[in-house]
């Protein structure tokens, strides 16, 4: 996965990373997108549904070789041709899920 620089320092408390084809989430009643791209806040999602704002879901993120499991806050939508970009916030996900998590956004370098 690569890093995506924050927008602005003030606005993202973590940093991003694009994940296109290396992750998909599956919401709790089934629905399944594909992540965009991801932190330790939340991510993006490409969703064939329109999702309501402030609504929350538990959403399995499908990794290649783990599932980390969230509750997940839509914060933004957006319509994207056939589809519609999802921001949503991580509200609760256990520690070992947030280890996972950071695994895959960030280098391990960073780590420790």
């Amino acid at each position: 996965m690569q890093t995506t620089p924050p927008r602005s320092a003030t606005r993202r408390r973590y940093s991003r990373v694009q994940s296109l084809g290396e992750c998909f989430a599956q919401l709790g009643n089934g629905w399944e997108g594909s992540v965009i791209d991801l932190s330790l806040g939340g991510m993006l999602v490409r969703i064939k549904r329109v999702l309501t704002l402030g609504s929350c879901y538990f959403v399995k993120l499908l990794f290649p070789e783990q599932v980390v499991v969230v509750e997940a806050r839509v914060v933004r939508v957006q319509s994207a041709a056939e589809d519609y970009l999802t921001g949503m916030e991580f509200v609760k996900l256990s520690s070992d899920d947030r280890e996972a998590l950071r695994g895959f956004t960030e280098p391990k370098t960073q780590r420790s």
